[in-house]
């Protein structure tokens, strides 16, 4: 089968390669797994600059096509920060340009990875006459549509999503969509090499440390708990962020065994080593940007017991007290009583330590998942 896969802006600046979020991930594993099926699969994404780069996780051995982006997106990395909204001109350019390599190469099926907006791209093109039936994965719902939007995001031959929780939110926009779980693309236990690491002695924040991430909870959670545990570091490695929250660089002025660690990290300094050496993650979302929330995936899956809040897909990650704890998000008492009930346990966290990549891997997998996207495809193409 011919299968083309749209997913806007894979490209990352440069040097960032290794940073790529979950919806970059998802279609670029997919790809690779297709293409080991035996299909024929081709990328397509929107155009980039010398300043940017292909991220590592993505396959480059087979056909890669590139097209305008109709978009306006907000630059938010080095604090840019741009208006969002539709160039119309761009925009049209780019409908034409997917609905040509379709044609031209004769795609069996166009399967559109991404957001509403890129759904909603999906619902646009299926009315264009494209040839080909249009399968959406939403990776996440960021808006909740018009009566226009809704119309369009009923368009596609089918959807498809990975959680429960965004399955939930596209149903309140008529979708009755499909759920295939899939696994982590990033294995931080390989990522790790032959890297020296220490016997798990630190609690960790690994993330934007933005209100969004619950950048401001974890510090003041970290601040009431450090010196309760003096054997302990606490560490925080954030990447930068136009939203950071204050205080992340005084904490450690306060606390002898508090640490930051900022991206580029030092030599010696990763986060798969500061993963291995972890007994504990604090990651307590206010919300999500992608589901599922792939630091806390990638963080289960190297066998670290981690604590979120009960925010979107998260509770499908973490089984509360099994693999990790589940407190309210937004609230500092809940998340300090977490961290005081099981660092002050530590035979009890150790032997959750010792089951948590196994229980997490036997839900989230890609054992069945070109599988089941296989099917999807012989439904819509009536093959």
């Amino acid at each position: 089968m011919r299968i083309g896969i749209y997913a806007s802006v894979v490209a990352s600046e440069r040097g960032h390669e290794r940073n790529v979020s979950g919806h970059i991930q998802v279609p670029a594993q997919t790809i690779r797994l297709l293409r080991d099926a035996g299909h024929d699969v081709h990328l397509i994404s929107n155009r980039f600059g010398p300043d940017r780069s292909l991220p590592a996780c993505m396959p480059t051995d087979g056909p890669m096509h590139f097209v305008d982006d109709g978009r306006r997106r907000p630059k938010t990395l080095r604090g840019e920060v741009s208006p969002g909204g539709v160039r119309p001109l761009p925009l049209l350019r780019q409908l034409a340009q997917i609905r040509s390599i379709v044609r031209g190469e004769g795609l069996d099926v166009l399967h559109v990875f991404g957001y509403t907006r890129s759904a909603m791209l999906g619902g646009v093109l299926r009315t264009l006459n494209l040839g080909a039936p249009v399968v959406v994965t939403l990776v996440g719902t960021t808006r909740r549509p018009g009566r226009a939007g809704r119309w369009l995001l009923g368009r596609p031959d089918a959807v498809i999503t990975a959680t429960d929780a965004v399955a939930a939110r596209a149903a309140e926009c008529g979708l009755t969509p499909r759920v295939i779980r899939h696994g982590i693309i990033r294995d931080m236990r390989d990522e790790l090499g032959d890297q020296v690491v220490s016997p798990p002695h630190r609690v960790l924040f690994w993330r934007d440390a933005s209100e969004q991430n619950g950048g401001d909870v974890c510090l003041a959670a970290f601040d009431e708990v450090a010196d309760a545990f003096p054997d302990l570091s606490f560490d925080i490695a954030v990447r930068p962020s136009r939203d950071e929250v204050p205080g992340v660089d005084e904490l450690p002025t306060r606390h002898a065994n508090v640490s930051v660690h900022r991206f580029p990290y030092p030599d010696g300094i990763t986060i798969a080593g500061l993963i291995a050496e972890s007994l504990l993650v604090v990651l307590p979302f206010r919300w999500l940007s992608v589901d599922p929330q792939f630091a806390i995936a990638e963080t289960l899956a190297a066998g670290v017991p981690v604590i979120g809040t009960n925010v979107g897909s998260i509770p499908e990650l973490i089984e509360d007290g099994v693999t990790g704890a589940i407190v309210p998000p937004g609230e500092i008492p809940p998340l300090v009583a977490a961290l005081k009930r099981m660092l002050g346990d530590r035979a009890g966290l150790e032997t959750m330590r010792a089951g948590v990549a196994e229980r997490f891997a036997r839900r989230w997998n890609w054992s069945r998942y070109a599988g089941e996207l296989e099917e999807v495809y012989r439904e819509v193409t009536g093959g």
